[in-house]
């Protein structure tokens, strides 16, 4: 096969963006184009060797780890097409969210839901059901109309809702089992603004008031602040403006001081005492504030995050949501654990058409829990993970967990369709890894 070689990155080792998993590939390389890409699989499969895509490393699991090949995906970031009357864009899968966000409003268009971090890649954030909040809104996987997949022996498959929608359901929460995907075709809205307001309540408030709130607002989710009874609740919806956006100097204080100097602050000084954690929290909850503003959408729903962390999350049918809550709460009193972050609960309408999208067939609330960077966090994570298997809950699939296999199979209808597809595009497990073959089994 002729034509110029991927980039190969001469580094000994690759480690995720929180520090929670590394490994040492045999090569990294970075290609710019598909023929790049080929070349790159092929040489690997002729070596024997197993192939992995990596993004920005925003997962905190080590689905992206190998000793094989691992290809960055960073060089295939260019946005491919955009229908302006479909309302659709199309795009390699190492864009960042935050760069297809900057090119979608420029032409006028936007997300119609996101998560809160913007490094993410498009592929990485899809292969996992990334979402946001919004209960009636699914995952980023469901906005997802069409694919191409690069498989190991160099053939492009092409899927959308019309052409191979099996293909499809598979390919929009893949794991990366499937192969390499080359495009994505992305379903969006015209621009829009959000209304945000952000405002502290009380945890038995925003419990007993879920209802009104999630039907009330457009996005809706809060955080609670464990050893305390406070919440900050966020609010987003969407108006026709105009826009009334922080000042950039507000912006900063909020955003970089507050949320991640002082907070990265106050954490490694609860690293340091971990007795100070509860006392740091309560004052913490009374210096809580309501602020409001306008923006355009993609500014509101993503922040800058620089203070690092471990995170398990799971999703749970949306009528479990208070009692997770009130569970998890009672795990941190009773077992005595000092938790300096807190507690993020968000939502989602039921995705159609994701075999293994975390809200497939129902609705869903999300509860994550997080522990600072450098402090244990396994046995308070396997407290909380047996809480969310009383719910039948589902672990993000790029987020710290402990299940395998034969545990999430149960929690899965469409298991089995997606197996099927996984061994008609890689029979050879040429995309596996030490985590595919826990949590899916090595096929």
């Amino acid at each position: 096969m002729a034509g110029r070689s991927a980039r190969l990155v001469t580094v000994g080792g690759w480690g995720n963006w929180a520090g929670t998993a590394s490994c040492r590939p045999s090569s990294i390389v970075e290609p710019e184009s598909d023929d790049e890409l080929a070349r790159a699989i092929a040489g690997a499969v002729a070596r024997g060797e197993r192939v992995k895509v990596a993004g920005t490393g925003h997962s905190f699991t080590d689905a992206a780890c190998t000793d094989g090949m691992m290809i960055r995906s960073a060089r295939l970031n260019r946005v491919l097409a955009v229908d302006r009357v479909a309302r659709t864009v199309t795009v390699q899968p190492g864009a960042t969210i935050r760069a297809l966000a900057e090119r979608l409003a420029a032409e006028g268009l936007a997300f119609r839901n996101l998560g809160d971090i913007g490094a993410q890649t498009i592929g990485g954030a899809i292969a996992t059901a990334t979402h946001g909040t919004g209960a009636r809104l699914g995952t980023l996987s469901s906005q997802v109309s069409a694919m191409t997949i690069m498989t190991a022996a160099g053939e492009r498959i092409e899927c959308s809702r019309e052409h191979r929608p099996d293909v499809l359901a598979a390919a929009r929460v893949s794991l990366g089992a499937l192969g390499a995907a080359t495009s994505v075709t992305i379903d969006c809205d015209e621009a829009y603004a959000l209304h945000a307001v952000e405002e502290p309540m009380r945890l038995e408030w925003v419990l007993g008031s879920l209802d009104r709130y999630l039907d009330a607002d457009d996005h809706f989710e809060f955080f609670w602040f464990p050893h305390t009874d406070r919440t900050l609740t966020k609010r987003n919806n969407r108006v026709d403006g105009p826009l009334r956006p922080r000042s950039r100097a507000k912006e900063w204080f909020d955003e970089m001081l507050l949320a991640n100097r002082a907070f990265g602050a106050v954490c490694r000084i609860g690293r340091a005492r971990q007795t100070l954690i509860p006392p740091m929290a309560r004052m913490a909850g009374r210096m809580l504030s309501r602020v409001e503003y306008t923006d355009r959408s993609d500014r509101v729903f993503t922040s800058p995050r620089t203070v690092r962390f471990a995170e398990m999350e799971y999703a749970i049918p949306l009528a479990a949501a208070a009692d997770a809550v009130r569970g998890v709460r009672a795990i941190i009193a009773d077992r005595g654990y000092r938790i300096s972050f807190p507690v993020e609960v968000r939502f989602a309408a039921a995705d159609e058409d994701a075999h293994l999208s975390t809200s497939a067939g129902r609705a869903t609330a999300y509860i994550a829990v997080h522990v600072f960077q450098g402090m244990p966090y396994e046995p308070f994570f396997r407290e909380v993970e047996a809480l969310m298997g009383r719910f039948e809950g589902r672990p993000h699939w790029g987020k710290i967990h402990f299940l395998d296999g034969d545990a999430l199979a149960a929690r899965y209808p469409e298991w089995d369709a997606f197996a099927r597809i996984r061994a008609r595009l890689d029979p050879d497990g040429v995309f596996r890894n030490a985590y595919l073959d826990r949590v899916l089994g090595v096929g």
